[in-house]
């Protein structure tokens, strides 16, 4: 197993226990506003950040773990030759298509997380709340280093199914 394998396995670990803090912080959130009238404003806001690093990064813990959808039916019923040559091509569109979101993620993260004004105040983009944290740059680097993260998984099993062709 490759140091990539091992590091989007165990993000996929902690992703686990992401949902599961947003979970509770969603459950508090009902709990102090319907019994206390006392709402959050940072609950639903950061739940979202949350969900959305978590699924960012689910991509690639699914790859690792081979657990990604496949129609198993099809594949079950091509002989081994088909099946490589059909799971090379699945590779070889999954590795095209992560390297254009990658592209596209920084492409945004430059320009969501990365303004700096003249006089040299950090601009990042805000998410427009009563509470306006930067985190929609911050959003967009996740989806940058997630993207990145699934492409060198694609591509390592990429260069696997190529190297056991031979």
């Amino acid at each position: 197993m490759s140091a990539i394998d091992r590091l989007s396995l165990w993000l996929g670990r902690i992703i686990a226990l992401v949902f599961l803090a947003i979970a509770l912080m969603l459950g508090w959130e009902v709990v102090v506003r319907y019994l206390f009238n006392a709402p959050t404003y940072w609950a639903h806001e950061i739940a979202g950040i949350l969900a959305a690093y978590a699924f960012v990064f689910g991509g690639a813990y699914c790859m690792a773990e081979n657990s990604h959808m496949r129609i198993t039916l099809l594949l079950e019923r091509l002989g081994p030759r088909a099946r490589k040559l059909v799971e090379a091509i699945s590779l070889l569109a999954g590795t095209i298509y992560l390297g254009g979101l990658t592209w596209a993620a920084w492409r945004m993260t430059e320009k969501g997380l990365f303004r700096i004004s003249a006089e040299g105040v950090w601009l990042p983009e805000r998410s427009g709340s009563s509470w306006s944290t930067p985190a929609p740059g911050f959003v967009k680097l996740a989806l940058f280093l997630g993207g990145l993260l699934f492409l060198l998984v694609v591509l390592r099993q990429f260069l696997r199914l190529l190297r056991n062709s031979r």
